[in-house]
C-alpha cells in the first residue's frame, strides 16, 4: 500500500530548517544527476571519512528515494523543528548522521556505500514518538485519501516492518542499520536532551509572562 505521512495537525511555526535540508536534498538529486557523481558523494563504511557521512545524507539513489525521504522528513522533523531550538535541532541533525554512519561502520560486513537521509528521518521519527506516542498523523493511502493514524502505531508497524525485513532478506538494497540506529539516538536524544533544548511552548510562555507582569501591576497599585 501506497501512503505517504503528511505531519500533525496543529503544527505551528516556519520549519526553516527542515525547508532548508530538503531543499538543499532536491539540489544535490538534480545537479548529481548520474549514480557515478551520487556513489562519489555516498558514505563508504570502511573509510570514515565526516564530510562523506554529510554528504551521503542529502544524496538519493533516485527519484523515489528522494520523494519517499522527504515526505517522511518534513513530516516529523519540522514538528519537531517548532518544539526545539535551533541548536537543538542542528544538534540532533548532526547527532543522527554521526550515528548512522558509525554504526553502519561497526556492522558492514561489505564495504558497500550507503546514501540517503533515512537514518536521519528515523532520528527524527524516534524523538516524536516520544514526544506526541498519541498524536494522530494524517497520511494521504493510495485509494483511500487522507487517513489519522496514531504516532505510536504508524511509527512502531513500520519499525516492525524493517525488523522483518531485515531479519529476512538476505540481500538488502536498505540500509536498515540507519534506520535503527536512527530511531535508538532519536529515543536518547528524547530522552536524555530534549529539556535542555526544547522551547516553551506558546501558553506556557504567555502564562509565564503574565506571572513576570502581575507583581509590576500589583505595585503601582
Amino acid at each position: 500500500m501506497l501512503i505517504f505521512p503528511l505531519g500533525k495537525r496543529g503544527t505551528n511555526g516556519i520549519p526553516v530548517a527542515t525547508i532548508f535540508i530538503c531543499v538543499a536534498c532536491i539540489l544535490v538529486q538534480v545537479f548529481a544527476n548520474s549514480m557515478s557523481d551520487r556513489v562519489a558523494l555516498a558514505f563508504r563504511p570502511d573509510q570514515l571519512d565526516p564530510l562523506k557521512m554529510f554528504t551521503a545524507a542529502f544524496t538519493h539513489g533516485d527519484v523515489w528515494h528522494l520523494i519517499g525521504n522527504l515526505f517522511f522528513f518534513y513530516c516529523f522533523a519540522r514538528t519537531i523543528e517548532t518544539q526545539i531550538s535551533f541548536v537543538g535541532y542542528l544538534l540532533a541533525f548532526v547527532t543522527f548522521v554521526l550515528v548512522t554512519s558509525l554504526a553502519y561502520a561497526a556492522t558492514a560486513a561489505e564495504p558497500i556505500p550507503t546514501l540517503g537521509l533515512s537514518g536521519v528521518v528515523w532520528g527524527f521519527m524516534g524523538i516524536f514518538l516520544f514526544l506526541y506516542p498519541r498524536e494522530n498523523i494524517e497520511c494521504w493511502v493510495l485509494f483511500l485519501g487522507k487517513v489519522n493514524v496514531p504516532a505510536a502505531i504508524f511509527i512502531l508497524v513500520f519499525l516492525a516492518f524493517d525488523i522483518i525485513a531485515f531479519r529476512y532478506t538476505e540481500v538488502a538494497a536498505v540500509n536498515y542499520v540507519a534506520h535503527f540506529s536512527g530511531f535508538v539516538a532519536g529515543a536518547l536524544f528524547k530522552l536524555g536532551l530534549w529539556n535542555t533544548f526544547a522551547d516553551d511552548p506558546p501558553a506556557l510562555k504567555r502564562s509565564l509572562a503574565s506571572a513576570r507582569l502581575s507583581p509590576a501591576r500589583t505595585q503601582r497599585r
